[in-house]
């Protein structure tokens, strides 16, 4: 295969998020969207979850996993990878790096995500390339190998250790700590709040890299667009309203992505402090009728999205109940059904058209941090806003900045947010659906839910989650709207964007090239 050539400069968060500044260079701390991409540069998991959710042996750090025990232990068989400067990768850098986890706690990036830690009680070396991870309880093979073993890392303990939690946090933006890797690239040069740029690992075992260096830019205050325009990147997100006047310029072309794997979420305060109605299923299920989702796909996303009204990825089809997949018919937009449902439940019109009951309007204020720079998701909430106010609700749209928006879910006293609601590669529902589960915003809490969720993570095969999916649909914690998938204008120069991100976020820059004439053309040095 040719060798690497030329370099690609491409802004952070694609496929998770805005772009933003990475606060650690470690696979292992701060969960936004820069940490974890670049992380997921340098170090590999054991499992890497593919376009499906599933895994990608190609770019896994395990060769095998085998279920022993009655789904109490899991065995991890590892690739004969070697780490950037030439050692083996053994068992006992998975060990090390399980051990940089149970420091952490719950400040580690992935807490929680497949019951870990707490669902492992051990983690031991078998020999040089085994090892074990012991669990508390029986577990779904599935449900484990993708959310848990897909955020566990191999550490270099030979570079790395010992390394306690107090210096890996005082650390984490060291460039020294990071130069053992065993991802596709390396770390050259990093300027914090400004850019990272990477030059290809070639000891990495998994598909090599096409580029010679890499760039990856924060642009926070700044337009990716006009920096595309500017030659200063190559790639930038474009906002959905922008996407047809914008696609057809000369010198780019246009690639979507599918929806990132999430959703965006409605979230009702169900806890004291909150509107008394949300904690009524049937108004929830009324308001989520009234929304006509088809209407958003049209007028907001200019037909790049799906419908979905389940706290499940539209974009998960491998992991979605025959249900969900067809379509759930008793969320379908249907205004009358929804109003015909509310006057059921007691609401009749007030004085100034807003349905009322024991005193109660149907009125509430929903919080969100929609950007100043992209209307998508104020243009959503607009919609709603109108469906609603059709059949007598009345919903205010206030907003704020995203640390005003945090604050204020931590508090007691709102009605609604809009929230973005990330998922793992099985989406399971814990943590957010549980009863106080830590990303719980809403406070929903249902024993019969909690059941289900445990389910899920505990029975074999995919029933279980399917169950849940389906009560979650009937219950209606949240009214999910369409999310969008990602339209990017990219430079000509650049190749293989198609297959750059994941619906995860999860990048494979190993994918993109340039072409040959840009090679020679192109500065390497660092805008």
């Amino acid at each position: 295969m040719a060798a690497p050539c030329g370099t690609a400069v491409i802004p952070n968060g694609i496929g998770l998020g805005n772009p933003n500044s990475p606060t650690s260079l470690t696979p292992l701390i701060g969960q936004n969207g820069a940490n974890i991409q670049d992380g997921l540069l340098l170090y590999r998991p054991l499992v890497w979850p593919g376009p499906d959710a599933r895994m990608d042996a190609s770019k896994s750090l395990a060769a095998a996993i085998d279920v022993l025990d009655g789904g109490t232990r899991f065995r991890v068989t590892l690739k004969p990878w070697r780490w950037s400067d030439g050692v083996a990768i053994t068992s006992a850098d998975v060990v090390f790096g399980w051990q940089e986890i149970q420091q952490l706690g719950a400040d580690f990036a992935f807490a929680g995500q497949g019951g870990i830690p707490e669902r492992v009680s051990e983690v031991r070396a078998v020999d040089a390339s085994h090892v074990d991870f012991v669990l508390a309880r029986k577990t779904n093979p599935d449900w484990f190998e993708l959310n848990a073993l897909g955020a566990v890392f191999a550490l270099p303990l030979h570079a790395w250790g010992p390394l306690d939690a107090q210096a890996l946090w005082q650390r984490q933006t060291d460039p020294a700590l990071v130069r053992v890797v065993d991802g596709p690239f390396r770390l050259a040069d990093f300027k914090l709040d400004r850019y990272a740029a990477y030059v290809p690992n070639p000891l990495y075992g998994g598909p090599p890299a096409r580029l010679a260096r890499l760039v990856v830019t924060c642009l926070e205050g700044d337009s990716p667009l006009h920096a595309v325009e500017a030659g200063d990147a190559d790639v930038a997100i474009l906002p959905n309203q922008l996407w047809y006047r914008l696609k057809p310029r000369a010198g780019f072309h246009e690639v979507t992505l599918p929806e990132p794997y999430g959703t965006w979420a409605l979230t009702p305060n169900l806890r004291d402090g909150g509107q008394a109605f949300f904690r009524d299923v049937a108004v929830r299920r009324a308001l989520a009728q009234a929304v006509d989702q088809g209407d958003i796909i049209r007028l907001v996303f200019r037909g790049l999205a799906h419908e979905n009204h389940v706290p499940v990825p539209a974009s998960a089809q491998a992991w979605r109940s025959p249900q969900t997949q067809a379509g759930d018919p008793a969320l379908a937009y249907d205004p009358t059904r929804a109003l015909k449902a509310l006057h059921a439940d007691g609401w009749r019109a007030g004085p100034d058209g807003v349905l009322a009951k024991g005193g109660a309007r149907l009125a509430f204020t929903v919080l969100t941090a929609a950007p100043q720079d992209d209307a998508t998701e104020l243009q959503d909430l607009l919609v709603v806003q109108r469906d609603l106010r059709r059949i007598g609700v009345e919903m205010r749209l206030q907003r704020v900045g995203f640390e005003s928006l945090l604050a204020a879910i931590g508090g007691t006293h709102w009605d609604a947010a809009l929230l973005p609601q990330t998922a793992p590669p099985v989406p399971d529902g814990s943590g957010l659906l549980d009863s106080g589960g830590s990303g719980n915003a809403g406070g929903y809490s249902d024993a019969h839910m909690d059941a289900l969720i445990a389910a899920s993570t505990d029975s074999d095969g995919p029933q279980a989650l399917f169950a849940y999916q389906d009560y979650a649909a009937a219950q209606v914690p949240w009214i999910i709207l369409p999310q969008g998938e990602l339209p990017l204008l990219v430079a000509n120069r650049l190749h293989g964007v198609e297959q750059f991100s994941s619906p995860l976020g999860y990048w494979s820059p190993e994918s993109l090239w340039v072409e040959d004439t840009a090679c020679e053309a192109r500065s390497a040095a660092v805008r």
